[in-house]
């Protein structure tokens, strides 16, 4: 996953992604990684995750911070999610009806 682009929308910075879907133990890896991030940065307000339409998902920084600050904020949440699948994986569900097996009892 990569950031496509960084929006400021009126106090909260959006960090746009080529993400098309965010499953839950990604999200909560990306939390844990970013309140650790924004902690070092003297930064006390979280991010939460949004999703709109055709875009890709944004992560959402609570304020806007200092142009030097930002920059860190953008490098560190870029190194946090770069590993991460924008896309998932092709799942492919079946349902089978039930099979009987029949029990051979011994002689």
């Amino acid at each position: 996953m990569n950031i496509v682009r960084r929006e400021a929308v009126w106090i909260h910075t959006h960090f746009v992604t080529d993400c098309t879907y965010l499953p839950d133990h990604y999200a909560r890896e990306i939390r844990r990684k970013a309140d650790r991030l924004l902690g070092k940065v003297g930064i006390v307000f979280g991010i939460h995750f949004d999703s709109r339409g055709d875009e890709g998902l944004r992560i959402v920084l609570e304020c806007i911070p200092l142009p030097e600050t930002m920059k860190q904020i953008e490098q560190g949440l870029a190194e946090i999610i770069q590993p991460m699948p924008a896309r998932p994986r092709k799942t492919e569900v079946r349902v089978e009806a039930p099979k009987r097996s029949i029990a051979v009892q011994g002689r």
